[in-house]
């Protein structure tokens, strides 16, 4: 089976997007290539990343008592 995603590659790895571990459970995903999972998961770690800044200054706000 093809890579649902870019269909040049084999279809490897279950992919569930925001779907989770009970889209997972309930057989609710699609099958990617390594090359695609790695690269949406690099492309989402790099959105989070971007917040940090924004997150220490909420932190430094923040009191813990």
């Amino acid at each position: 089976m093809k890579c649902e995603n870019c269909g040049k590659h084999e279809g490897t790895q279950k992919w569930v997007g925001d779907g989770g571990f009970l889209a997972v459970t309930h057989d609710i995903y699609t099958m990617w290539c390594a090359h695609c999972c790695l690269k949406a998961q690099i492309e989402y770690a790099k959105k989070l990343a971007a917040d940090i800044p924004k997150l220490e200054k909420e932190l430094e706000k923040v009191e813990c008592k």
